[in-house]
């Protein structure tokens, strides 16, 4: 079997291109070449037949002997001058020469008897005889007298002057057509070497990039054309995964000190407990503070794997029938003992009876991360609210509170993993990814979450929900 050749896109391009070219010229100056020997044939054929007619209406008087007497004389009467490279001459209904003259030298006009068998039935007719050197193009037009042929006038030119202008047209043609496909395919190739240079700037591009090199970009500057606007799609892939990459580093150094942190606490607290002999409740209050950060690694470790399943689309939601409103009043019941500990006053109020579709667990959890991240940034004395209400075919959720508040800088980033807006809380209870978890679980329903806020004044989270 004959391995394929993969040529390269430039050279496809400029072989399509030369081929589709040479088609055309091959085409057009075959048109033109049989336009012009067409044309100088009619002009050669309008000439003899004219001469031919002229003599023909001349000499339906044939019985007068002064036309056979001096011939040449007679054709110069007609005709005004001496034809020159003619052949001229009048025969009878039996192919006998009456009268003839010759302007070419050594050559005798042949006549076949179907030409003349043609011309006395009144036909004119054309013919190219080749058995002379130089070719000749005739014509035979029958003389009638009284309705009736009795002779007919030969008029034969020389094709040598023809011959030499169609070999030069062809020589011409020979040389120019090869020579204009050689110049189009060069100029064709560097044309699409050029077109197709932003293309090779993306390879070279992609060769450079790598995890740790994500700076390569393809200069557009000047270019809108389609390739152009390729260029510009590379480039924007590349900031797609710049991003990307960054985050998922950034991911990976909170992931490592989430979970460092606690292990550096369980690992200092076992040294020092093994330091000495200790009594009975000094080992329980040990073991309850290992327990607590081991509970915090697994609540990391179980929403990691809950976020990397939701990433790879493997969960899939328990769909039901759910009351929005006795499920936000089950949360706010939940979360008071919360509320009450941090002395915050969590109210749930004008909440309209919405019944909607959706997974009423992960619904749940998302409500609850909203809730408990309202109260956990909120002041002693300080209020959250949640509120509902329907508009245009979706559930609204407002939950309200009047606490530290967000920063501009950091509002676009609430949302990511393991980030925190107030640093000085890392210490606080959760994974870190209460947010992250509550805003894909409110995309997963088809929905989304949003965030209002203003340092020292609070913040607002709005989740809109499909009905």
């Amino acid at each position: 079997m004959m391995k394929k050749v993969n040529l390269p896109i430039k050279w496809r391009l400029t072989i399509w291109y030369g081929a589709v070219l040479s088609l055309i010229l091959v085409g057009f100056a075959s048109g033109i070449f049989i336009y012009f020997k067409n044309s100088l044939q009619e002009s050669i054929d309008t000439k003899i037949r004219s001469i031919g007619e002229v003599l023909s209406s001349s000499m339906t008087d044939s019985h007068n002997t002064s036309v056979f007497g001096n011939f040449e004389r007679y054709l110069e009467n007609v005709l005004g001058k001496k034809p020159k490279g003619k052949f001229i001459q009048i025969m009878d209904s039996s192919g006998r020469i009456g009268a003839k003259m010759s302007d070419i030298e050594g050559e005798a006009l042949p006549t076949s008897f179907s030409t003349l068998e043609k011309a006395m039935r009144g036909e004119v007719v054309y013919e190219t005889t080749d058995r002379t050197k130089p070719r000749l193009r005739m014509i035979t037009i029958p003389i009638i007298e009284n309705k009736k042929v009795t002779s007919v006038v030969q008029v034969g030119t020389s094709l040598e002057e023809f011959d030499e202008t169609i070999k030069k047209l062809l020589l011409i043609m020979i040389i120019s057509i090869p020579s204009s496909i050689c110049v189009t395919i060069v100029v064709g190739y560097f044309m699409a070497k050029k077109a197709l240079r932003p293309v090779d700037q993306i390879r070279r591009a992609a060769v450079k990039i790598s995890s740790s090199n994500l700076d390569e970009r393809i200069d557009v500057s000047g270019r809108r054309d389609e390739l152009g606007r390729l260029a510009e799609t590379f480039n924007a892939m590349i900031d797609r995964l710049k991003d990307t990459f960054q985050r998922i580093n950034q991911f990976s150094i909170d992931v490592s000190h989430e979970l460092k942190t606690p292990l550096t606490i369980l690992k200092g607290e076992t040294e020092v407990a093994l330091r000495k002999e200790r009594e009975k409740q000094d080992y329980q209050v040990l073991l309850k503070s290992n327990l607590e950060e081991i509970d915090r690694m697994s609540c990391i470790i179980d929403d990691l794997l809950l976020l990397s399943k939701a990433d790879t689309r493997k969960i899939k939601l328990d769909v039901e029938e759910v009351s929005l409103r006795d499920l936000i009043l089950d949360v706010c019941m939940d979360m008071k003992v919360v509320a009450d500990k941090k002395n915050v006053e969590l109210e749930a109020n004008e909440l309209e009876d919405i019944r909607l579709k959706g997974d009423e667990l992960k619904l749940r959890r998302m409500l609850l991360n909203i809730v408990e991240n309202a109260i956990k940034y909120s002041h002693a004395g300080g209020r959250v609210r949640v509120s509902s209400h329907a508009n245009n075919g979706y559930a609204i959720i407002y939950v309200k509170d009047n606490g530290i508040g967000i920063s501009e800088m950091d509002i676009k980033y609430i949302f990511d993993r393991f980030y925190r807006a107030d640093r000085s809380r890392k210490r606080a209870s959760g994974s870190g990814l209460g947010l992250s978890i509550s805003r894909w679980i409110a995309e997963a329903h088809q929905g989304g979450i949003e965030v209002e806020s203003q340092p020292a004044q609070g913040s607002m989270f709005t989740i809109k929900l499909p009905i």
